[in-house]
């Protein structure tokens, strides 16, 4: 919609062109040039039916504009001024040149295909204005043979210069359009780390605070424990009591140790070790789901960077997988020379395009009490070791979670 919004204020140019050349047919010259003022209003309206199509569509809420529409929208402005110009000298008018309006707003706008042909457009109504035109009284329209050199070298200039603006103008444009999206996702990458960097001070925070009501909770288990010895049902509800609370301290003890990552930068593992070492752990956490492991790919199977870290990432995901479908979770690995592809698959309700789109860019969930937090940090993760993660929906029902790791295979 910016381009949009751009495209409006350079199109005054093209109307401002045409008006410039019509005064000055009209006054500018001695004796004034009669002009066929009915073919002049029509090229006139057609242009503003252009400019009015284009601030309309500005206004309205309507989805993006695709460069082949904007493409449409120049080609009114060209056809106007080859009216204009037909009816005006053709290419005896000093002010042919104006034909590079259009093309100058293509390279600034516009892709490289939409580019070329607007170039080519050009050129061949300029082509066309050398031959067919009405000449205006009083005028030169070519009719001597240096003034047909003249005409023809003016030709060539205008070819040169499309084709330096389709091949140069449009590659700096094109640059500085990739520049922009770049910057545009440095800037949303550091807010993401902004607000990772505030989520892991709240987590530590919490850590702390957490350790001393978790040991206030185990230690009344235990003495429970031995005051209702006598009960064995009671007895055992406390000492499950008890594991589950070791086993949040575990966690929140893993926790504070993957905040340093030098320990587990450096290592690696094999991948299917790892996937069988996530799976223990997994199972151990949610021993009700079945989790189905499998691998495929060439011997030796590539070893994988920072697998603590890689492995509690897939503990989320698989967590997450299972709260969608408690039946079952797929849990597969594949890899060639170069990458390793690890993929979570769950036969749930599924996610939509566009949750699948800005997939660990920000705060979502699927889930009523969900934060979202679980795949924008294991997507930040995964970029610094040089991998992503992302959603789509599994053809056969459910979702896909894949996550792409840079492979080296294993020396014997």
């Amino acid at each position: 919609m910016e381009d949009l919004r751009r495209l409006l204020l350079l199109r005054l140019l093209v109307v401002l062109g045409p008006g410039f050349m019509l005064l000055w047919l009209r006054f500018g010259l001695t004796p004034p040039q009669p002009l066929p003022l009915w073919a002049i209003g029509l090229c006139l309206a057609l242009s503003a039916l252009a400019f009015v199509g284009l601030y309309l569509r500005v206004r309205s809420a309507a989805a993006s504009i695709t460069a082949w529409e904007l493409f449409a929208y120049l080609q009114l402005d060209v056809l106007a001024l080859a009216g204009l110009l037909y009816f005006s000298g053709g290419a005896s008018n000093p002010f042919v040149s104006l034909l590079l309006l259009p093309l100058l707003i293509a390279a600034a706008l516009l892709p490289g295909e939409c580019v070329w042909a607007m170039a080519g457009v050009t050129v061949a109504v300029y082509t066309g204005l050398m031959f067919y035109y009405l000449p205006l009284p009083g005028m030169l329209s070519g009719h001597g043979p240096g003034f047909h050199a003249h005409l023809w070298g003016m030709w060539l200039v205008f070819g040169i210069t499309a084709l330096l603006i389709a091949g140069f103008v449009a590659r700096l444009a094109t640059a500085l359009r990739q520049r922009d999206r770049e910057v545009a996702r440095l800037r949303e990458k550091a807010l993401r780390d902004e607000q990772i960097l505030a989520l892991g001070l709240f987590a530590a925070g919490a850590a702390h605070e957490l350790g001393t009501p978790l040991s206030t909770i185990a230690v009344l288990a235990k003495e429970l424990e031995h005051e209702y010895g006598v009960e064995p049902t009671l007895c055992a509800d406390l000492r499950t009591l008890r594991g589950q609370v070791e086993t949040c301290k575990a966690i929140l003890s893993e926790l504070l140790r993957a905040a340093d990552m030098s320990t587990d930068r450096g290592a690696r593992q094999p991948l299917d070790q790892l996937l069988e070492r996530t799976r223990n752990r997994w199972q151990l956490l949610r021993p009700w789901v079945p989790l189905r492991v499998h691998c495929a790919g060439p011997l030796p199977p590539p070893t994988v960077p920072a697998p603590r870290t890689v492995g509690q990432i897939l503990i989320s995901l698989l967590n997450n997988a299972a709260d969608a479908c408690p039946q079952g979770v797929d849990l597969a690995g594949r890899w060639d020379d170069q990458r390793v592809v690890i993929e979570i698959r769950d036969r749930g309700p599924g996610v939509s395009p566009e949750l699948a789109t800005h997939s660990g860019k920000g705060f979502f969930s699927t889930k009523e009490a969900g934060m979202g937090v679980g795949l924008v940090l294991a997507n930040a993760t995964l970029e610094r070791l040089g991998g992503q993660v992302t959603l789509s929906g599994d053809p056969r029902g459910g979702t896909c979670t894949r996550i792409d790791l840079p492979a080296r295979l294993e020396v014997a």
